[in-house]
This record gives C-alpha cells, structure tokens and sequence, in this order.
C-alpha cells in the first residue's frame, strides 16, 4: 500500500507522450488516469512539437513515452535529440514499439532510451503496464527534479 507522502508526489507528476496514432495516445492516456490518479499527460503527434514545447520554461516532464514507429521524425531520431541536449538527456524515456525488432531495440538502448516496452494488445495488459510503470518511475526511482 501506498503511503500519502507518495501517494502525493505521484500525483504531482508530469508525462509526454508522443505517438502518431490517436487511438493508442487516448487509451494510453485513460490508463495513466486510471492508474496514476491527477498525473498530468500532453500528448504530442510528433516528436518536434514536443521539443519545441520542452524548451517553454517549466514544462519539463518526469517521464517521456515515445513511440518508436512514426514517420519522419520516428522515435529513435527523437530519441537521439532528447539525449544530446543536456537539458534533457537526464529526462527518462520509455520507446513504446509495437513489432519485435531486435536491431531497432538495440539501437534504442544505445541511444539512451531507458527501457523499451512491446505496446499491449489489450487494454488490462496495459493497465499492468502503467502500474508497474507507476510503481517503479514514481514510487522506487530517485528522478531527477524538473
């Protein structure tokens, strides 16, 4: 269980989510309020809106969701800008892919993503995945302060 203290700090948390599919970016966005309860989520459809956005003061997530398959730019060249620039490269993120490519995995690990997930094929299987996305990001993991 949850203390408040965490309970609190989990709900002051800011996320991006950048993916080109609308219907994907609306159920990963109920499963965040579902499971993580007054966390904010902008959602981007491409990758150089959100970095033009994280260079707006005080608009610094804790957590970026990049999709990995969008056209240009896709989410490995999106990658690559967050982990250049110094003002962001400590922000964490999480390339959501929807096919098995092991290459493509690798290069994202290499680039600096810090975990690569499979998206769910159902709506539960991806309630599981943003609660222990919840439990480890915001509960167990020391991030850096905005």
């Amino acid at each position: 269980m949850l203390s408040t203290s965490t309970t609190s700090s989990v709900s002051e948390k800011l996320v991006f989510l950048v993916d080109d599919d609308e219907d994907d970016s609306l159920l990963f966005e109920m499963a965040i309020h579902q499971t993580i309860p007054h966390c904010k989520v902008r959602i981007f459809d491409n990758g150089l809106v959100m970095l033009e956005v994280l260079n707006e003061p005080g608009t610094k997530p804790q957590l970026i969701f990049l999709d990995m398959n969008m056209p240009y730019p896709n989410g490995l060249e999106i990658l690559t800008n967050l982990k250049i620039n110094r003002q962001w490269a400590a922000i964490p993120v999480i390339i959501l892919t929807g096919n098995d490519d092991p290459e493509r995995t690798q290069l994202a690990y290499q680039l600096g993503a810090q975990s690569v997930i499979k998206k769910p094929s159902s709506y539960e299987h991806l309630l599981e995945i943003v609660f222990a996305i919840r439990q480890y990001w915001f509960s167990i993991v020391n991030l850096p302060q905005a």
